[in-house]
This record gives structure tokens, sequence and C-alpha cells, in this order.
């Protein structure tokens, strides 16, 4: 079957190739049988949304597929363009009108703070948009790296609550209160590799492969076989911990590997607890299963922060959604859809499987799951 392997680096490589020795030429495809069609494969790779894009497409028709991927990097660069909060964009302009009561936004900017709102809520405040108050202070990229001093830290704690955010869907509004901002940079990436998985649906493809530094979309087959994302472990980078089959489906990955600098002997990382304005200590890395990655992506977040006791039990109430986790020991955890793709040495090994809930079953007591947990996994192709 052709792999993924989600690295510590969250670098993309299908079936491992030896290299080729010099003057070698590549082996040729396999033969056809009589009557099969030619499937062929068309690729992009490029830098995009701060991290790398790879794109798959296979079918018949070499000029639709070169369509269908000029499009979908296209659509993923809108995206950008929308969410960015590293230069002038839509996102900038509603943060610079913090304080001046409700705003009219993109569409799209009211979805995903609206979903974001309702994620907030389910996790208990580890997925929070309003971290930008505190991610401002680190400096991942500085020579040499600093920690923010506890008292910077300390000062912009208050302007870090995603309760604060009123988003009026039927008015198309958003108010964000003066002294606030939002950054949607745990969402954001998963939400462009499920637009640009839309589009190359909606130019017809119907196998294909999206994905954006670990964030992984995957539809329909690759040449016949399943798709199989393999993930590493983040601090073994030789040890798979789990291969997992995925059509129609999104795998993420989040961890403390992907930007961070040690100092003084501890490691200082880029997904921040908002609870605390410093790199969170829940686990190593969170890998979330899921019909939609911008869900996935803000979840995989989440459980970066809330570590594997405080996870699992709010994955087991999300329908079609499962997670694997590495603890700071190093120990694998698994939500009870992945207990036969995962390892024993967490807490996995002792869940039994989730009981399906009945449709005039009451509503869970705590917190309810956040829109998108059980939608299509195939996204709607217009924006």
């Amino acid at each position: 079957m052709p792999r993924v392997a989600l690295a510590p680096l969250i670098t993309l490589a299908l079936v491992s190739l030896p290299p080729l020795l010099p003057g070698q030429a590549p082996a040729p495809p396999p033969a056809r049988t009589p009557g099969e069609s030619a499937v062929e494969l068309r690729s992009r790779r490029l830098g995009v949304m701060g991290t790398e894009l790879f794109i798959e497409a296979l079918g018949p028709d070499p000029a639709r597929l070169e369509a269908a991927l000029d499009a979908a990097v296209a659509e993923i660069r809108r995206v950008e363009d929308l969410m960015t909060d590293w230069r002038p964009s839509p996102l900038m302009t509603l943060n610079a009108a913090a304080g001046r009561g409700p705003q009219p936004a993109a569409p799209e900017l009211v979805r995903i703070l609206g979903q974001a709102g309702e994620l907030h809520t389910f996790t208990r405040g580890a997925f929070d948009v309003t971290f930008a108050a505190v991610g401002r202070l680190w400096d991942f990229k500085a020579k040499p790296p600093r920690p923010p001093s506890r008292e910077a830290v300390e000062a912009a704690l208050p302007f870090v609550d995603g309760r604060r955010i009123t988003v009026d869907a039927k008015q198309g509004t958003v108010t964000i209160p003066e002294g606030m901002s939002v950054g949607l940079g745990g969402i954001a990436k998963g939400y462009g590799v499920d637009r640009a998985m839309a589009i190359l649906m909606a130019h017809g493809i119907t196998d294909a492969m999206v994905n954006a530094g670990g964030d992984l979309k995957a539809l329909g087959r690759r040449r016949g076989a399943p798709w199989e994302v393999a993930i590493q472990h983040p601090r073994e980078p030789d040890r798979v911990i789990a291969v997992i089959p995925v059509a129609n489906t999104c795998v993420v990955t989040s961890g403390d590997y992907e930007r961070f600098f040690e100092l003084d002997g501890e490691r200082y990382h880029h997904i921040l607890d908002p609870r605390t304005g410093f790199p969170c200590r829940g686990c190593i890395s969170a890998t979330v299963v899921a019909p939609e990655a911008a869900l996935a992506d803000a979840l995989a977040t989440a459980l970066c922060v809330l570590g594997p006791e405080a996870s699992l039990p709010l994955i087991e109430k999300l329908p079609r959604v499962e997670a694997l986790m590495v603890d700071l020991d190093g120990r694998v955890h698994a939500s009870s859809g992945l207990l036969d793709r995962a390892p024993a040495g967490g807490d996995g090994e002792d869940r039994e499987p989730r009981e399906e809930t009945p449709d005039d079953a009451p509503p869970p007591e705590e917190s309810d799951p956040p829109a998108g947990a059980d939608t299509p996994s195939e996204p709607n192709p217009v924006p």
C-alpha cells in the first residue's frame, strides 16, 4: 500500500525508494493489463501558509489533473491571504477594529471563528484563538532565542479568553474586545487543506491527497490501494507507532518538534497553553483522525495542551474522530478506534470500544461536541 509518513519534522514520503545511482534510470511503470485505462499521477510541491504543501491527484485525463491542481493551489493561497496574521489581511483588519463593537467580516471568517468558539468550549479552553496576545511575545526565529519574561506573559494573559469573542452568524459580524486579537494558526491550515480538496473534487477528481505540513486529507485510493499514514515516534524517528489507512478523511499531527528552541536544558516550543502563556506540557505529540482537517487541526492543538488523561474522554464523545498521543514519557495512548493500530504502552490498551449513541439519547452533561465533528467527509466544493 502507498504510505505517507508524518515524521517529527513533518515531512511527506510515499513508499520509500533507494536513491538512483549515477546514470541509473528510474524503473518503468508496471505494464497495464489489456483494456485497463491509463491512470496518470500529477503533483505539486510548494511553500504556503508557512509550511510545505504537497498535493497528488490521479486520473485518466492529464489536462484535467493539471487544471485541478492549479485551482487547488490557488484556493489554499486564497485562504492564506484571508486568514494570515503575518501581513495585511481581512483577519488583520478585524483585529485592528478590536474594541469598536461588532464588525462585518468575511463569511468564512465568521464560520471559522464560530467553530473556534465551540471548540474553545468543548476543549475547556485548551483551544483558544485569542492566544495571539501572548503568542506575539514568543520569537522562535530570534538569534539567540530567549523566552519572554514571566512578567510580560502575565501582563498579556488577561487578553487571552476565547469566551469574550462574540460571533453573530446572522448579522455576519465579529466583536473583539479592546486589547485582544485573534490568530488562526491552529485551524487555518486545516481549513486550507479542506478547501483545496473541495476544489479538486469540484474538478471531478476522485483520487487525491493534500498534505500541508502534517495536515493531511486523502480522497479515494492511490492506484487502487488505500492511502496509508505512518505515524512516527517524535523522539525515535526510526520507530513507527501506528499505520493508519485513510480514505475520504483527514489525519493531522501536532507536536513540540515543529518549532522550538532549547535553553538551559529546557525545550520551548510553539504550542502555547492559553491558560499559562507558556509552551504546553500535555504531551509530545498528538495525531487526530477526523472528517475535516480544520476540526482535526484544532483538536490536535488542544490535545497537546490537555494531555492524554483529559483528552481521550473528550475524543470518545466525537463520532468518526480518533486520536493517538505520545505523552511526556514517550508512551503511546490511543482512543478506542485506534487500539488495533497502536502498540500497547499507554492507557489506551485498557480502553473499551465506544458504543454508538442512540438518536434519542439525552445530551451529554459536559461539553457538547463542536460543529463539524459529524459532518460529511467530503466538504462542499463551493466556498
